[in-house]
């Protein structure tokens, strides 16, 4: 899995933090043609880390604007786990 957590905070002071899903995963790359393996190595722009927050929050039920209009509305946007964000961390097996 990828270990990547989103912390968002709006201008108006909202915050809250998603950790996509693998199908927010799969519909980055739909939208973008690329692998998300691929942005491992440094490629990652900052419209794909708002483009995954706000696909993510919408998958979570959080009332979100249309892309640009959110855009707008970030004030603030850090990945939690900067160190290495899309490094795959193996999944435990059950």
């Amino acid at each position: 899995m990828i270990d990547l957590q989103i912390n968002v905070e709006l201008e108006d002071g909202t915050s809250w933090s998603v950790k996509p899903s693998i199908g927010t995963y799969v519909k980055f790359e739909r939208q973008y043609k690329l692998s998300v393996q691929s942005l491992s190595n440094g490629s990652l722009a900052l419209e794909h880390l708002v483009w995954l927050a706000w696909e993510q929050a919408r998958h979570e039920g959080k009332t979100v604007p249309p892309f640009d209009q959110f855009i707008e509305q970030v004030g603030n946007l850090e990945m939690d786990n900067t160190a290495s964000p899309l490094v795959d961390t193996p999944s435990p097996i059950t």
